[in-house]
């Protein structure tokens, strides 16, 4: 059995989430609520720009989440083009992880073998800010989340509202 060094190397934070990319963010809703017998929080558009190796890129993003866990599910519809599209159709998207030290924990985790492939920037322009997600072999890929933002998305599951950043 692996060590828990080994087996979270960057030191913390539970999964809490599973993202899937959707074309059609509605159907996926409708259907996966038939399916797993879940409800959604509101539908939520936000501007998010996103820091990857080939520049910047800006997206409006429209997603929900699953309002009870213990792991929730993010459903997030496709763009046409860029890290969010779905060229192939809806596909588990990435896994995501609580952390107190985002940028240390991206470091760890690049170190571990996942590359880092795209980060959050915030209004000032600063990388790594509020995620990072680092992707390798076997298909996973997982999203780093700064554990300043949980209360706040915490009280957004509860019926507040969703502050980013």
């Amino acid at each position: 059995m692996p060590s828990e060094k080994s087996a979270a190397p960057t030191g913390e934070g539970e999964v809490f989430k599973a993202g899937f990319v959707v074309v059609d963010l509605e159907a996926a809703m409708r259907d996966f609520s038939t399916w797993l017998g879940i409800e959604w929080t509101p539908v939520q558009q936000a501007p998010l720009t996103l820091d990857l190796p080939t520049g910047r890129e800006e997206v409006s993003l429209r997603f929900v989440f699953s309002t009870r866990g213990p792991v929730l599910l993010e459903l997030l519809e496709a763009q046409p083009s860029g890290y969010y599209a779905a060229p192939n159709g809806p596909f588990l998207h990435h896994v995501g992880r609580w952390v107190d030290d985002l940028a240390e924990a991206s470091q760890r985790l690049e170190a571990a073998g996942l590359a880092r492939e795209a980060v959050g920037v915030d209004a000032e322009g600063n990388t790594p800010a509020l995620f990072a997600f680092h992707a390798g072999h076997h298909g996973l890929r997982v999203e780093l989340v700064d554990n300043a933002s949980r209360e706040s998305f915490e009280g957004w599951l509860a019926g507040g509202t969703l502050e980013l950043g």
